[in-house]
């Protein structure tokens, strides 16, 4: 017997799994947004990219790896339904733990571009502890387990950023990177000795996967295209600015020296402080109150807040909006999950989360680009403005054609 066969069996434990996958996450996520949101900087200065195609190497770096994740998630989610999601999460972080250390070592931009299209394809720690979670969640609990797995991510990210400014100016910014892949070795031992898993019928296992009939099962779901579209529609809003903000501080501040650097890690931590605070509570109140509804209420309300985005003239003024922002938008993703787990039976939770991911990856394709696309057009504050009118739409859009089939 192996050893992730022989400690992912036994009973499971949701509270244990709750906390160690929760760790895991925040894990994850502090090690990604310790490196990646800085790595404009990191293509002009450690790879010498010129001044004038940072912008596009930045899009595309970026897009890439969501690309390649959109395109293996359903591969991977239908492998989870197969031999577990604990299996999953183990694959991915080893993997990406290797591809952090090879982002450390690269000397050129098309480098880092290869690294960056390996991580795509095989990442999924995320998703497949998200997934795990929700599926050994109580159903009372559904709402409140998912939005401390979203506070995870918020922890993470402002974590993240910190270490990664912090150590950039310390000790350079390749230390990030391997900081970072410590950080998921780490957390995936973890998931190794103390998650377990629900176990799957050798029947299930024998099962042959079929990822063009799971596609065609899925355009006949028409909850799980709303989620698919939502996930789709707000990781877009997110990733068209994150490329942008750590030269759009530097705009502000006057320069993209090592304070700028600075800066622009506690700007991106503020994110994770709103979601600390908010994301329970929205995941609670979407438990009392419904999904749907919490959803509609936090787009709308963080589409609001960024329409403001275009009065900003100062670096503070622009922290403040970014979390304000963050205290709405961090109820999107919970809700959104827990929604998933309402409209997809337990048996297809793997494919139902891999074609979830899939499409938040494409989210993460068109994102940078849209926003390497729109800051060639405009002023940074205008894509920022841009980013609200489309969280407005998707709040239209949600009160019109769901928030009246739940009423």
């Amino acid at each position: 017997m192996s050893l992730l066969d022989e400690h992912g069996s036994g009973s499971v434990n949701w509270k244990k799994n709750l906390v160690v996958l929760w760790a895991g996450v925040f894990l994850a996520c502090a090690s990604y947004t310790s490196c990646i949101p800085f790595l404009p900087v990191y293509l002009l200065k450690e790879l010498h990219v010129a001044p004038d195609q940072v912008n596009f190497w930045s899009g595309l770096v970026y897009a890439v790896t969501f690309l390649g994740s959109a395109v293996m998630a359903p591969y991977w989610g239908a492998w989870a339904d197969r031999v577990g999601q604990r299996k999953m999460a183990i694959r991915a972080g080893f993997g990406l733990a290797l591809t952090y250390v090879l982002g450390g070592i690269v000397q050129t931009a098309t480098q880092m571009l290869g690294v960056r299209i390996l991580t795509g394809l095989i990442s999924g720690f995320v998703p497949a502890s998200l997934s795990l979670v929700s599926s050994t969640l109580p159903k009372d609990k559904l709402g409140w387990g998912m939005g401390w797995m979203q506070s995870a991510i918020a922890s993470g990210s402002i974590l993240g950023p910190l270490m990664g400014g912090y150590l950039s100016v310390w000790f350079g910014m390749r230390m990030s990177f391997f900081v970072g892949s410590a950080s998921l070795f780490f957390a995936t031992i973890m998931v190794i000795f103390l998650v377990r898993d629900i176990p799957i019928s050798k029947e299930k296992q024998r099962q042959a996967m079929h990822i063009i009939h799971d596609l065609k099962e899925a355009l006949h779901n028409g909850g799980l295209l709303y989620v698919m579209f939502m996930f789709f529609l707000v990781q877009t809003c997110i990733m068209t600015i994150q490329p942008l903000i750590t030269l759009y501080v530097g705009e502000l501040m006057g320069g993209a020296g090592d304070a700028s650097v600075k800066m622009s890690g506690w700007i991106f931590s503020l994110a994770g402080v709103a979601g600390i605070i908010a994301a329970p509570y929205w995941g609670k109140r979407g438990q009392r109150r419904g999904f749907i509804r919490t959803l509609c209420l936090v787009l709308l309300c963080a589409g609001c807040v960024n329409l403001c985005q275009v009065f900003v003239g100062t670096i503070w003024q622009f922290a403040t909006i970014q979390f304000i922002y963050g205290l709405f938008l961090s109820g999107a993703v919970p809700n959104i999950n827990s929604t998933l787990v309402e409209v997809t039976p337990q048996e297809m939770r793997g494919k139902a989360f891999g074609l979830t991911t899939s499409a938040q990856q494409f989210g993460g394709v068109a994102g940078p680009l849209l926003g390497g696309l729109l800051g060639e057009l405009m002023p940074t504050r205008f894509v920022l403005f841009s980013t609200g009118v489309i969280l407005l739409l998707a709040a239209m859009y949600t009160a019109v054609t769901r928030l009246r089939k739940t009423a």
